[in-house]
């Protein structure tokens, strides 16, 4: 990197989904950037020159024009790197044991950047948090350096907003920046540091706390109302009725907006925000209920549909030996399969002694490797001599599908199960929450 300000300088903490879009955003709004992992392997790629996040648009292409303009590059080395940069951004995440916080990833990243902290340096956590997690690992761990917060040093907690797919366009573009600090001058500060790459402004909270307990709320919101529709579904199997047919009709009132059904809720957002919120709340002696609920519905779908998908065999009184699993990614046009529930699909046919054959566009290796199965990314020999073909993932490459495409390239007249509703409507093709058999051949 050639010789750079300090004070223009960014260093990122964490070079996944969420760190390299942010460093590109920097990147392009003239700053230096310096991008940091612990994972020297990737690092030395960044540093190559290779593509790092293909499926985000622009980021990969911004990086590598910053890069070679002297003006970003990768380390593994903590401590250099907040050496070397007044503004550090972490972005590396919170995991889940189980049900409990673990925050190892995030204490080692604040251990690191205070061994290279200078006075009025700025620190921001952006990674998805419990309540409290900003003040307790980041400005008390960094005031324990004998620093004074809000004026040694200013922090504060700004929650990444991406959708994938899409980040670099919803961090520059799409959202106002929910901002908040642990003073005013960090506030201020922070305001000044975000308004260069988010256009359309900043939210400023009136706490940290409040902050971290915004972007929970926003996921929850989500995951509650994908657990009714998903339950909703489930009852318009059992009452006959097509549940896309009545969403459509209710959410024509303009305070109805009853969310799309589906195979479960992936990723590595939806399904932990509600943990870290029942965290929290089971350490105030408090419950969360309906958030359990919700998220217990939520998980309990990929066992759902693979029983309403074994049911049609069970109905037309034919054999299930062989089936076609579409979509490994948690959601549609990603390469992203982390928690995707299509795990839990596989893993329960398997259970009944079905061979799986699994396909994806997108997902070229598997993230668990403690389930077997074939992955291809060509769909006439992930089909070939299917019994049955379930749809998990809404990929675009599969919405133009019929039965008589899956047919053809399946060699036989098989069982068609879309637990996503993007084939709704095309002749002898089961959707999930449209209830009732549909006929096939006997």
């Amino acid at each position: 990197m050639k010789e750079v300000k300090r004070e223009s300088s960014v260093a990122v903490y964490g070079l996944g989904r969420v760190g390299l879009p942010l460093a590109a955003a920097f990147a392009r709004a003239g700053f230096s950037v310096i991008g940091v992992d612990i994972n020297k392997e990737k690092v030395d790629s960044i540093n190559r020159g290779e593509k790092a996040l293909p499926s985000e648009p622009l980021v990969d292409d911004e990086l590598q024009r910053a890069r070679a303009e002297g003006r970003f590059y990768a380390t593994d080395s903590l401590k250099d790197a907040s050496e070397a940069a007044r503004y550090k951004l972490i972005t590396v995440p919170v995991m889940l044991n189980g049900a409990v916080p673990v925050y190892s990833a995030l204490d080692g990243a604040v251990r690191g950047i205070g061994e290279g902290i200078k006075k009025e340096d700025v620190v921001v956590l952006e990674s998805s948090v419990p309540p409290g997690t900003t003040r307790k690992h980041v400005v008390e761990a960094l005031s324990g350096l004998g620093l004074v917060p809000d004026v040694d040093f200013f922090a504060g907690y700004s929650p990444e907003r991406i959708y994938e797919g899409r980040a670099l366009a919803d961090i520059e573009e799409n959202y106002k920046k929910v901002i908040s600090g642990a003073g005013p001058r960090s506030l201020g500060v922070i305001r000044s540091l975000y308004l260069k790459v988010a256009k359309k402004g900043v939210i400023e909270m009136s706490s940290i706390e409040a902050a971290e307990a915004e972007k929970l709320f926003e996921g929850v919101y989500r995951d509650v109302n994908i657990a009714l529709a998903n339950e909703l579904a489930l009852l318009c199997e059992r009452l006959g009725l097509d549940y896309w047919e009545i969403r459509e009709a209710a959410n024509s009132q303009p305070y109805c907006h009853l969310h799309k059904p589906g195979a479960g809720v992936g990723g590595n957002c939806i399904p932990v925000y509600p943990y870290f919120l029942l965290s929290v709340a089971g350490g105030l002696g408090s419950q969360l209920r309906l958030v359990e609920l919700g998220r217990r519905i939520n998980e309990r779908m990929p066992i759902s549909v693979v029983s309403a998908f074994v049911e049609q065999f069970i109905i037309h009184k034919r054999p299930l030996k062989k089936a076609a699993v579409l979509g490994l990614a948690f959601r549609g046009d990603v390469d992203d399969d982390r928690n995707s529930p299509s795990y839990d699909i596989i893993e329960r046919l398997k259970s009944l002694q079905v061979q799986v054959r699994v396909h994806d566009p997108f997902v070229k290796k598997p993230s668990r490797t403690d389930i077997q199965f074939e992955l291809t990314d060509n769909l006439k020999d992930a089909l070939a001599g299917a019994d049955g073909v379930l749809i998990a993932t809404d990929h675009q490459a599969y919405r133009d599908l019929t039965y008589d495409s899956i047919a053809r390239m399946a060699g036989c007249e098989p069982i068609v199960f879309d637990a996503r509703g993007i084939l709704y409507g095309k002749e002898r093709i089961r959707v999930l929450g449209k209830g009732g058999p549909v006929a096939q051949p006997g």
